[in-house]
């Protein structure tokens, strides 16, 4: 009985002792230093002359003021609630260069037709000094 013990004992401190020795082999990285995202946060108000339809959708977008295609941040709403609809766009600070300005793009969509657009200009961050809360306006498209 005392030998069982002991085995039991031994076993079990030699499964302890293997608990906090270095993994050889395994060489733990350390992790890149991260950015901390920033947000954007608005409001898109709308008024329609018809309901939307149920697989409507709102797309919000954070784009260079001077580059369309540059995309940095987006947020797709659906379904789409009452006017306003709030949104949020989340950006990494390093996309976000100083001394440029950048645009607020809405739009409702339904597939890949568009309802409804914004038709003015929202400029944001950079040399405008806008940083939120931003209130987008839009328009039915005729």
């Amino acid at each position: 009985m005392k030998i069982r013990y002991g085995v039991l004992l031994a076993g079990t401190c030699a499964l302890a002792g293997c608990s906090w020795m270095p993994h050889f082999g395994k060489h733990e990285t350390l992790p890149q230093q991260q950015t901390l995202m920033k947000s954007l946060a608005g409001e898109v108000d709308y008024h329609l002359t018809h309901d939307l339809p149920p697989d409507a959708y709102l797309v919000v977008t954070l784009n260079r003021h001077d580059a369309p295609a540059g995309v940095i941040a987006t947020d797709r709403i659906a379904p789409i609630g009452s006017s306003p609809v709030p949104f949020v766009l989340s950006y990494e600070p390093r996309d976000v260069a100083n001394g440029t300005d950048f645009r607020i793009s809405a739009s409702i969509k339904q597939g890949d037709r568009t309802l409804a657009t914004n038709d003015t200009e929202t400029r944001v961050l950079g040399n405008s000094g806008n940083d939120g809360p931003v209130l987008v306006m839009i328009s039915e498209l005729q």
